[in-house]
Order: C-alpha cells, then structure tokens, then sequence
C-alpha cells in the first residue's frame, strides 16, 4: 500500500444548491432531496498542507473551479449558474471536509485525463 502525498477535499452539497436544482425547469417533476445531492460526493486531491489554514487556502483558491464542476455535474448550460461563485458562496453551498491519509492500495498506475 502507498501513501499519497495529497489530501482529499469531500465536497457535499448543501441545501442552497438543492434549492437551485429544484428552481430548474426541468426539475419540478422530480425534486432532488439534500440527501440524493449528497450520496455521492466529489473528491478534489489538494497538495499536502502544513498547517489546515494552508490547506483552506489551497481550498479558497480552488472554489471558484470546484463550484463550476460541481454546477456542470447537474446543469451544462452556464446561463443558468447562479452568481457570484465566489469562495464566501461556495462555503454557503458546500460543506467541505479535508482528510490528510490518502491512501492507494494497488500498485497499477494512475490513469489521469484532463476534465473538460
């Protein structure tokens, strides 16, 4: 097993953003509930942080990205993203949890590809 030199950021929506998927058009006929929205988190690696107030920096530096990946996975059209998607509203509509042992069991490599 190997240790990963990165922390994993657990991004879990809140009820503003379920409150935003309901507002769609086509989500009147089929609410999502805050419990469906948060079943299957997304998970950001983060570079290893010294201190927690680094790793919320690394964090605020991310959010505007990390709330727009979090919009496209409900909704691609952007017109109907809400504004500002700043970090102060990011933290409004997203619980964040940091966890430092990220572990990787298997010794194949890491498949990345870019996320468009």
């Amino acid at each position: 097993m190997y240790v990963i030199n990165r922390t994993a950021a657990v991004i879990r929506p809140k009820e503003p953003l379920v409150e935003w998927i309901n507002s769609q058009p086509d989500s009147v006929d089929n609410p999502v509930s805050l419990a469906q929205a948060r079943e299957d988190p997304t998970i950001f690696l983060l570079p290893d942080y010294d201190t927690e107030e680094e790793a919320w920096s690394y964090v605020e530096e991310l959010s505007r990205d990390m709330f727009e990946i979090e919009l496209m996975s409900w909704y691609q059209d952007e017109a109907v993203w809400p504004r500002p998607r700043n970090y102060r509203t990011f933290r409004q509509w997203f619980d964040v949890e940091l966890h430092t042992m990220v572990i990787d069991p298997y010794e194949d490599e890491i498949e990345r590809e870019e996320f468009e």
